[in-house]
């Protein structure tokens, strides 16, 4: 092979790599509703809410891209019975926007831990978190 081959086919195979997708990471999530309490654990995230009624449920979606990493987007949106809809939108592979029940309460962390009490009340870490507007947020159907 030609020097010229061998350096052609370096930078070949140097511009074909590619990252990981700029999402939070999703091994491990789960939600569930026992006994008045939901917990989940969603993007790295850890919640816990005091709810009122039974049934969890999740929807989410996935948009991978490989080539321009930067370009991937996830939701992830789940519900504890019918009164508690929680849904994060990713920012980049550690951060998420967190909408409560349509409102904005900012962004989260992978490694938080959200406490939401039957007052509907939430901490992140211990800290109490106010809404940040009184707009509705959207919440995917």
């Amino acid at each position: 092979m030609s020097k010229f081959a061998s350096i052609l086919l370096l930078i070949l195979v140097g511009c074909g790599s590619s990252g990981s997708p700029a999402i939070p990471p999703t091994e491990d999530d789960f939600v569930k509703n026992e006994n008045g309490v939901g917990t989940a654990k969603v993007f790295g995230i850890h919640f816990r809410v005091d709810v009122d009624s039974n049934g969890a449920s999740t929807k989410d979606s996935i948009k991978a891209n490989f080539v321009s990493p930067e370009e991937s987007h996830a939701t992830k949106q789940f519900s504890f019975g019918d009164e508690i809809t929680i849904q994060l939108d990713s920012v980049n592979e550690s951060e998420v926007k967190f909408v409560l029940n349509t409102q904005d309460f900012g962004n989260l962390k992978v490694g938080d831990e959200v406490v939401i009490d039957d007052k509907r009340n939430v901490k992140v870490n211990g800290t109490a978190r106010p809404s940040n507007d009184s707009d509705q947020s959207t919440i995917i159907p």
